[in-house]
């Protein structure tokens, strides 16, 4: 190929090159953000109870071995009050064992009295009605201290779908109503992001008297009520607009 032909297709490709530039680029689509967010409240179907056995004696020895003596009984007691092929459970889900102090004003510093063993139970349970009972017996059995009641759904999966569902279609009504305020129009999605959200519903803690009652037939359990809990499903959503 000749020079002057080459020469001649590379001005031809530098003067397209430069109408091209000069030809405006289209503009980018618009971007709307909303968010879509439903909050229902629905009953529970568990209950996480938290059962303490705190004991103290002048050695460490004294005071694990007494602890584990009660600890023991009350997990006996409650592995009988729950359905464990229904998939309740009874679990250690805290043990400790540290020194006890006492502040000896005439010493002007902490003195040792012992050592305090502290062995937390949680059972979690389908048996909802049956908490109040599992207190009463817990406390009996050697428990000295209810430090959590909480309540919550299992499997929230399908609460959660529909709650998804609806806060989906809130945030496409809302983003087409700011558009046609616009004088625009939805017309594609850009981001997405879902999320479906519940803390499981906790109770005030419960301290057992130093001599907790004994159980009675006659005697009604401890009165504890479930309520409802509440679920968010919430979408965070980026349209695109058009004219």
């Amino acid at each position: 190929m000749k020079k002057s032909t080459v020469l001649t297709f590379a001005l031809l490709a530098m003067a397209f090159s430069v109408r091209a530039a000069e030809q405006p680029l289209p503009p980018a689509p618009g971007i709307i953000s909303v968010t879509g967010s439903v909050t229902e409240e629905f009953p529970p179907d568990t209950a996480i109870l938290n059962l303490a056995v705190e004991t103290q004696k002048p050695t460490a020895q004294e005071a694990a071995r007494e602890n584990a003596a009660k600890s023991e009984q009350v997990v006996a007691v409650m592995k009988g009050l729950v359905n464990g092929e229904a998939g309740d459970s009874v679990t250690t889900s805290s043990y400790t064992v540290q020194p006890a102090y006492e502040y000896d004003d005439k010493l002007r510093k902490n003195r040792l009295t012992g050592y305090r063993t502290f062995n937390q139970v949680t059972v979690k349970t389908a048996r909802i009605g049956g908490v109040g009972e599992m207190i009463d017996r817990a406390l009996t059995s050697g428990a000295n201290n209810v430090t959590e009641i909480r309540f919550a759904i299992r499997d929230n999966r399908k609460q959660c779908e529909g709650l998804l569902i609806k806060a989906a279609q809130r945030a496409r009504r809302d983003a087409e109503t700011v558009a046609t305020a616009l004088g625009v129009r939805v017309d594609g999605i850009h981001h997405l992001s879902p999320t479906c959200s519940g803390e499981p519903r906790p109770m005030p803690m419960m301290r057992a008297m130093a001599a907790p009652r004994a159980m009675d037939a006659a005697e009604p359990a401890t009165p504890v009520e479930a309520g409802a809990l509440a679920l968010t499903g919430q979408l965070q959503a980026e349209f695109l607009l058009s004219k």
